[in-house]
């Protein structure tokens, strides 16, 4: 799958981009990847599913692999710059 393609078949939910501003965005404060993953569901007013859990885990390591942020025992924070 091309993640970072959108076609106009996907949701933008699926994009990851997209998802991964909207995580970093999020993260204002230090949190665990579950309440992350279940605000990020509310504020879209989506339910989650493997799908989507998917994407989000696969933005988290695009944002990691940046070092925009840090994972430490599941519980995710920006990395201070």
């Amino acid at each position: 799958m091309k993640f970072f393609l959108m076609n106009k078949y996907q949701t933008i939910e699926e994009n990851v981009l997209v998802t991964s501003k909207l995580l970093y965005e999020m993260l204002d404060e230090e949190k665990h990847i579950d309440q992350l993953f279940l605000e990020f569901a509310k504020s879209r007013n989506i339910t989650l599913n493997l799908n989507i859990e998917r994407v989000l885990y696969l933005s988290l390591t695009f944002l990691y692999s940046f070092d925009l942020i840090v994972l430490n025992n599941n519980l995710v924070m920006r990395t201070k710059k």
